[in-house]
């Protein structure tokens, strides 16, 4: 006998070259996986992508035929006075409810002391009124 050979204890089929082999498979697997993943992504995005310039393409030539409605349709030489005209007409009608909030903040404290008069004034005509009643029966009692 060898003592060389004696000295081997690996055991045989070696497990370390079948565990090697089956990780080279494994990892081969792997790649093959993700360049098929790689690929479907590159796909679908090519296709979105064809989407996106498809939509595009469509935006655009609806916005040129709005365009062209627009130029039909209203003159420029009309729209345009006319929008700055109702342009001036927002900005003065802002100005006049502006102007209004502070005439109706001014008025507010006036409608207040205004209530509170008339609260008073309710409660003076009650008081006479009771008095005046008061008055009429205390009379009839005594002509009895």
């Amino acid at each position: 006998m060898d003592l060389d050979s004696d000295r081997d204890i690996r055991p045989r089929p070696d497990p370390t070259v079948l565990t090697t082999a089956q990780l080279d498979r494994e990892i081969a697997h792997l790649k093959e996986l993700m360049v098929k993943d790689q690929v479907s992504q590159q796909k679908a995005l090519e296709v979105a992508l064809t989407q996106m310039d498809r939509r595009l393409g469509e935006l655009n030539e609806l916005r040129k035929a709005v365009e062209k409605d627009r130029l039909e349709f209203v003159r420029v030489d009309v729209y345009h006075p006319a929008h700055e005209e109702l342009r001036r007409q927002r900005i003065t009608d802002g100005e006049r409810m502006v102007s209004m909030q502070a005439d109706i903040k001014a008025n507010s404290t006036g409608f207040a002391r205004l209530e509170s008069s008339m609260m008073w004034l309710s409660r003076l005509v009650i008081g006479a009124l009771i008095l005046a009643i008061i008055t009429y029966a205390f009379q009839r009692l005594l002509t009895r």
